[in-house]
Parts: structure tokens; C-alpha cells; sequence
């Protein structure tokens, strides 16, 4: 499922509940970033401010050896009211501001290839996400649903992307059903950004799980 996602300045318009808050904090970076699990970005809360969160949800799981700590970055909608979720889904709900989400491909040589989706107008595409308070910072999960016309053929899971009809109801806790997206995407190849450095991980940390 989606693991990487693009933020920066976009020239575009935000739709009108969103406030200026979150624009200036984008125009303001100066900077493109693909944002991946345990990195920092924005998200919209719903009284229309941003905050810095790190993506991905701090869980002790079960292992051979004992609990082990996992990072969870994406969650399904329909697990939402299971014990992981539903205390966040109902009390903390937040949007997910991106410029593109990338999924994989398998290309020539057995090399995978990311796909770059985009709003097909280039508007900021606005998923639904969920957020809480870690150990040591706030911290968020995205939304996943059932994949659109766009996404199917690539995967069977997409960001649950919502159309601008959407976004309040979502935030004020009346969206609660989440159907494949309606906001009309394209998808490209992209650069393997994964051949750049990444962040050391906390000696602590466990491979990432992904819902």
C-alpha cells in the first residue's frame, strides 16, 4: 500500500474550508519532499490549523521473541472500528495534504518502478487521515480504501482521497463510509527515490508494518 508521498509548494488552489495556515506552512518550506514512514509533514486538524506530525502510528505487537515495537502507516477502512482504530477515527481525525502519492510496479530486470499519481487538474490532492498522541510527538495513519479505475490495475489498495464535498464531513465526524475515490487521478513513472539516503532508524525499531 501507499508508503510515500509528495508535499511542497503548489500553485493551486486549496478548496476554501481549508485556511491559509496550512498554504503558508507548504509555501513557506520552500521545498519539495517525498514524505515516507517515521517522517514529518502537516496535517490539517478541524479547526483549520496545521501541525507537524511524524507518519505512522507506535504499536507493540506480538513476536516469537516477545512484543515487539512496529510502526503502522496506513489503516484500513474497513478495520476502523476494531480496538487500534476506533478511538482515533471518532475523536481525532485529520486530512493528509499531498501533491502526488506513489505506488510500485515491477519493471524490466525485475526492477520495481513508482508510479506517481496526481490530481488530473494538479490540485492538491487531500487524503483522510487519523492522528494521535505518540510517546514523544503527535503522530498520524492514512486512510485506505478500495482502489479506483485509476489505481486498480497497479494495486488493490489506494489512499482514501477525498473530493472537496467530503472534507468537512469527514472532519466534523459524519463521513464514516469510504467507497473508491471519485477525484479523477493520472499516474506516471517516477525517479526510484529509493535510491536516495534514508533516515537511520531508532536501533530500536523493527522493520515497518503497513496495514
Amino acid at each position: 500500500m501507499c508508503t510515500a508521498y509528495q508535499i511542497g509548494p503548489n500553485a493551486n488552489r486549496f478548496p476554501s474550508m481549508v485556511k491559509s495556515t496550512l498554504m503558508e506552512t507548504l509555501r513557506l518550506s520552500g521545498e519539495t519532499r517525498i514524505i515516507r514512514p517515521t517522517l514529518s509533514a502537516p496535517v490539517l486538524l478541524p479547526d483549520g490549523t496545521a501541525q507537524e506530525m511524524s507518519w505512522g502510528f507506535r504499536r507493540k505487537l506480538a513476536g516469537k521473541k516477545g512484543p515487539v515495537s512496529r510502526t503502522i502507516v496506513n489503516t484500513r477502512v474497513d478495520k476502523l472500528e476494531t480496538a487500534m482504530w476506533r478511538e482515533a477515527f471518532h475523536e481525532r481525525r485529520c486530512l493528509i495534504p499531498a501533491i502526488s502519492f506513489y505506488e510500485w510496479v515491477g519493471g524490466s530486470g525485475g526492477q520495481a518502478v513508482p508510479l506517481r499519481f496526481t490530481q488530473e487538474d494538479d490540485n492538491w490532492i487531500l487524503i483522510a487521515g487519523i492522528w494521535e498522541q505518540g510517546t514523544n510527538s503527535p503522530c498520524f495513519s492514512m486512510l485506505t480504501t478500495e482502489p479506483s479505475a485509476c489505481v486498480q490495475g497497479v494495486h488493490d489498495r489506494m489512499p482514501a482521497v477525498l473530493t472537496d464535498e467530503q472534507l468537512d464531513p469527514y472532519l466534523q465526524g459524519t463521513l464514516r463510509e469510504f467507497l473508491p475515490s471519485h477525484v479523477p487521478l493520472r499516474h506516471v513513472p517516477a525517479a526510484n527515490f529509493l535510491k536516495l539516503p534514508k533516515p537511520s532508524p531508532s536501533a530500536r525499531d523493527q522493520p515497518t508494518l503497513f496495514e
